[in-house]
């Protein structure tokens, strides 16, 4: 068997919980309408250029680069020995990079969730409703759940655990915050322009969160150390 923390399981069991509980709030409106204006009945920063095109697209490319980088590096430690010792990190991070986003967005495929400007109260046409609610009007599918491109930024929680292998200290805690806080900023930017829902952004970093843990057990984690059989005549 192989080892890693018990928070990693524990701590997503109750945020799963939590974000279930936020849905009998109106939290995710309560949000929203901080950016919506009534009277043009539109998303003022839907197409601002921060968050159009900074935000939503740069960033993204930028995280691509990096990722096949990641995967050229991992394909270079076959032919050069400097490489070799960090292979197995190289091939947990790009697969992190790569795994994380592509999950959410395979569930974002399969969700009928629209986004908040196609819904009714912000102008577009379809019926708001919650996480578990039965679909009373129909809609076209919104597949706007979770939040896809939060999950860009969340994937940079892979640096925290390939860092956890080595190394625990100040430093790798610190790649944590910073992944956690690049998926939050981009989230926010989509939650500005009405896009997303703050549910969406809060599932898609749990959701990458699990997938990196998963990844973690089956490439990086310590074997559990297991009791010395003890033979007694």
């Amino acid at each position: 068997m192989k080892q890693i923390p018990r928070a990693w399981l524990l701590t997503p069991l109750a945020a799963a919980a939590a974000l279930t509980a936020l849905e009998t709030t109106d939290l995710d409106r309560i949000v929203s309408n901080w950016f919506y204006d009534a009277a043009t009945a539109a998303f003022p920063l839907r197409h601002a250029f921060l968050f159009d095109t900074v935000l939503h697209h740069w960033t993204k490319y930028v995280v691509i680069l990096a990722t096949c980088l990641i995967i050229a590096a991992f394909l270079l430690s076959f032919i050069t020995g400097a490489l070799q010792q960090q292979r197995r990190v190289l091939l947990f991070l790009g697969m992190a990079l790569a795994l994380a986003p592509l999950t959410v967005s395979a569930l974002k495929l399969v969700s009928d969730r629209p986004c908040p400007w196609d819904i009714a109260d912000y102008g577009g046409s379809a019926p708001y409703t919650r996480l578990f609610d039965s679909q009373s009007t129909p809609h076209a599918p919104g597949h706007c759940f979770p939040a896809g491109h939060a999950s860009t930024g969340f994937a940079l929680m892979a640096f925290f655990f390939a860092a956890h292998r080595s190394r625990r200290d100040w430093r790798t805690r610190g790649l944590l915050v910073a992944g956690m806080a690049a998926g939050l900023m981009l989230g926010f930017g989509r939650i500005a322009q009405g896009a997303h829902f703050l549910s969406h952004v809060l599932w898609s970093g749990l959701v990458c969160w699990l997938v990196m843990v998963g990844l973690y057990a089956l490439l990086l984690a310590q074997p559990a150390e297991t009791p010395e059989l003890k033979y007694y005549n």
